[in-house]
């Protein structure tokens, strides 16, 4: 059986502690995974820190890895999103976030079900966050599924592999977080084929949330907010009047 032809990409928004591990981890786990493969770092070009330096130190060494620059002017982890599946030129497209809360080893588990499935979905086993983030995620996930269908279980999870079959198929409009559902509803509401796999999630060693108050509280910013409440509305719209 012919391995796979796959794209991994990683948002990532002042990540240099981070950014390392990630790639290396990447690129070890497609080496045996894929047939033909590449890495995507969709860096925010407002970072403050060393990571567009460190990728573009890897892009020098290795052809499979490449930098995005996420313009100013489109900022939002929604919109890194899809400037990745844009420029992923794999049919396969596996994204999650850069923080090093997944191991990315794990990804292996969802190599039986490709080509079977057009969306297979990550969900956290047991979450490693704060409580208070974990208590308003199981809130957004409540409100999304009573508001656009979706049963899965972890919407807001990054862990997922994507068909370009889906992508070509779907409008991704989403620039905030409210994106990771948006893909689930938008594949859903097309018929695509849904898998849900379980993997092992743990805590954040370094760097830190940027959507959050610098208060020790791990509350979102009242913009965060506001902002995922305008996209849920649009994204309401966007599916079910139209």
């Amino acid at each position: 059986m012919q391995k796979p032809d796959i794209t991994m990409f990683f948002p990532a928004y002042n990540e240099e502690e981070n950014i390392k591990k990630i790639i290396a981890s990447a690129l070890k786990v497609l080496k045996h995974a894929a047939n033909k493969y590449e890495v995507l770092v969709v860096v925010y070009e407002g970072s403050t820190d060393k990571t567009i330096e460190i990728v573009k130190e890897f892009e020098k060494k290795n052809k499979n890895v490449k930098l995005l620059v996420q313009p100013k002017g489109k900022k939002g982890i929604g919109y890194a999103k899809i400037m990745g599946f844009k420029n992923a030129k794999y049919p396969h497209i596996f994204y999650a976030d850069s923080d090093n809360q997944f191991n990315l080893e794990e990804f292996k588990k969802f190599l039986p079900y490709i080509g079977k499935y057009d969306l297979i979905a990550g969900y956290r086993i047991k979450r490693h966050d704060p409580k208070t983030r974990i208590i308003i995620s199981n809130i957004y996930n409540m409100m999304m599924r009573m508001l656009m269908g979706v049963k899965e279980r972890d919407l807001d999870c990054a862990f997922r592999l994507v068909s370009k079959n889906v992508i070509n198929s779907i409008n991704l409009k989403c620039h905030t977080g409210v994106a990771t559902t948006e893909i689930l509803a938008k594949a859903r509401k097309n018929g695509f084929k849904i898998k849900e796999i379980g993997v092992n999630h743990y805590p954040r060693i370094y760097g830190k949330p940027v959507f959050e108050w610098e208060i020790g509280l791990n509350l979102p910013k009242p913009k965060v907010v506001l902002d995922i409440l305008k996209e849920t509305i649009k994204l309401w719209i966007d599916i079910y009047m139209r």
